[in-house]
């Protein structure tokens, strides 16, 4: 009789681990639900302070700077900002020294279009280092003896967003990686 009771036992407490993994699966399918359906969006204001603080890590004293865009059409600038984006530049405004971003949500096939056009004039795709990126591209142009370099640029894809970063202080990648990573972490999501 003690061992039926000892078997009934086995079962119930087999029966309820059975349970218990069972139900965090399916908390877990639902935590990865949940990730997929956040939607990110770019930002409506230029004052992000990740962003600035970023900037002044590398360039002491960097701020917003206030601009009066008058983009041409056919420019990257006047995609972004006709496409519900903002354009945004952070630096020293009296030292001419800095840099800007763009942020637009990636919708008309937006990215699409503008890819063709950056591959065309030389850009290359890249891996973003720590980032899981959908796409970027590079444009690295100027000599890299000189202090600064004339244009230096990527354009990101994360999460349906897209970001551009040009900046005449930056050499490389790993210099960007922390004002990238502050635009990204200035997105909206809902």
């Amino acid at each position: 009789m003690n061992n039926i009771k000892f078997e009934k036992s086995k079962i119930l407490i087999l029966v309820a681990m059975i349970g218990i993994s069972i139900t965090a699966c399916s908390t877990n399918k639902a935590e990865v639900n949940n990730e997929q359906s956040v939607k990110f969006s770019a930002p409506s204001t230029c004052e992000q302070s990740k962003v600035v603080a970023a900037f002044d890590a590398q360039v002491k004293g960097s701020k917003y700077v206030p601009t009066d865009w008058q983009p041409s059409e056919g420019t990257d600038l006047f995609d972004a900002i006709n496409n519900g984006g903002i354009a945004c530049s952070y630096g020293i405004q009296v030292a001419e020294v800095g840099g800007t971003i763009l942020w637009a949500n990636n919708s008309n096939g937006l990215w699409d279009k503008k890819e063709k056009q950056w591959l065309a004039d030389g850009q290359q795709l890249v891996d973003l280092p720590g980032l899981d990126e959908d796409k970027a591209l590079m444009l690295k142009e100027g000599s890299t003896a000189a202090d600064e370099m004339h244009v230096w640029g990527v354009n990101v894809l994360y999460k349906g967003v897209w970001i551009q970063l040009n900046a005449s202080f930056l050499q490389n990648i790993d210099e960007a990686m922390p004002i990238i990573k502050s635009a990204i972490d200035s997105l909206v999501t809902s």
